[in-house]
């Protein structure tokens, strides 16, 4: 049973607000990222779940605006919570995913201080081993899109858990792993992209917004 005031005794963290479509969150981030760093691997066990990322604040905003009737949502490596809080906020039931311990007692504390726990599941989720019973009529996720290694596990997900009719929606930086990751789905799925420019405090960055859809069976392989 998560416990916020359990919470506020182990974790130092700062209050981030965002405002989307008019409606105003905020949002529990470490104040420290160094306390959840691997020292004997920096390079690769950097807390990506810890930040708040300019892909999913475009997520959050696609959903909330073209989405007006609810929707079952699983979001793949919700981090803090952002997208899949703002989407079940405007109405979606959402089931928040993470591996990292850590990330998932930040998603509870999240959804404890924007009152969306009604709309809310959170579920630990290994890629590699998946124990999710549902399929749900989206997939999306944030910056998901950049360790080449994962991309199989990504595409069983995707296979998995989307409905018959349903469709992925994935936001990232532009990386050289877009490119071998669109080449995977192309033949299972229809894809659409959207660039979106952000500004943030030191530059203007671009986030891809990718739509996946299904192909019919006998286009698939």
């Amino acid at each position: 049973m998560f416990s916020i005031e359990s919470f506020n005794q182990t974790y130092e963290t700062e209050i981030i607000p965002l405002t989307i479509r008019d409606k105003q969150f905020s949002f529990l981030m470490p104040k420290k990222l160094d306390d959840f760093i691997d020292k004997s691997d920096s390079l690769n066990n950097f807390p990506m779940w810890a930040k708040i990322w300019e892909a999913s604040l475009v997520l959050a905003d696609h959903i909330a605006g073209q989405y007006k009737s609810p929707k079952t949502i699983l979001e793949l490596g919700s981090g803090l919570g952002v997208t899949g809080i703002i989407a079940a906020a405007f109405g979606h039931k959402v089931t928040l995913t993470e591996y990292d311990p850590h990330a998932i007692q930040f998603l509870h504390a999240n959804a404890h201080i924007n009152n969306c726990i009604k709309n809310i599941d959170i579920k630990f989720l290994d890629w590699k081993n998946p124990k999710i019973d549902s399929t749900f009529d989206m997939i999306v996720g944030s910056e998901l899109i950049y360790k080449e290694r994962a991309f199989p596990s990504l595409v069983s997900l995707f296979h998995k858990y989307v409905s018959k009719k349903g469709e992925i929606l994935l936001t990232t930086e532009p990386r050289k792993a877009s490119k071998p990751f669109l080449d995977m789905m192309m033949p299972w799925y229809k894809i659409q992209i959207w660039r979106k420019r952000m500004r943030a405090a030191d530059a203007t960055r671009t986030v891809l917004l990718i739509r996946l859809t299904a192909r019919d069976e006998k286009d698939r392989p």
